[in-house]
């Protein structure tokens, strides 16, 4: 009677180690892995100072706002960062680059100041971040990267693992 059993057990860790391979990220961009615990890092780049002021302030209360309505993106909660500007060369420089070096950071909404756009996008983008203008507003830029992340994520125990390239192109592809 030992065989059957034997043969059981066997058969029970051959169908285990017969289970889906670990995913493997081939993203010329790499992949941001985002454990089950940990939140979705999501940065904005508007202009706080300066005469653009208003726009940058109304871009943050927008994407804060859209962020506020949305719960959770495939059971993670969503942490906002933003680094304000003043619509020149140096700040937009130094806020990106504040952006770029924050840990776990998927993405950033912005900058609201057009003239930023030359400064703050190489660093932002040589990070492999991927940016979403704020157009028509930093609401629906937010909804838009939701729309994304749920569409581009790889759901591999609990952790969401984001491949950069299919990130970046998933918002070409929303309505």
């Amino acid at each position: 009677m030992a065989r059957p059993t034997c043969l059981f057990l066997a058969s029970i860790l051959f169908l285990a180690a017969c289970g889906p391979a670990p995913y493997t990220c081939t993203d010329p961009l790499g992949c941001l892995e985002i454990p089950p615990d940990a939140p979705i890092v999501i940065g904005v780049l508007p202009t706080l100072s300066g005469p653009n002021a208003p726009a940058g302030t109304e871009m943050l209360a927008a994407v804060q706002a859209a962020m506020e309505e949305t719960d959770n993106i495939l059971g993670h909660e969503v942490e906002l960062i933003w680094e304000g500007s003043d619509c020149t060369a140096n700040s937009a420089r130094l806020a990106a680059a504040r952006l770029a070096l924050t840990s776990g950071l998927l993405a950033v909404i912005g900058p609201s100041c057009p003239a930023d756009a030359p400064y703050a996008l190489p660093a932002l983008e040589d990070a492999g971040i991927v940016v979403l203008a704020p157009a028509p507003d930093g609401g629906a830029a937010f909804r838009q990267l939701a729309s994304a992340i749920e569409s581009a994520a790889i759901l591999e125990g609990g952790s969401l693992i984001l491949p950069r390239t299919a990130l970046q192109q998933a918002p070409e592809n929303q309505p």
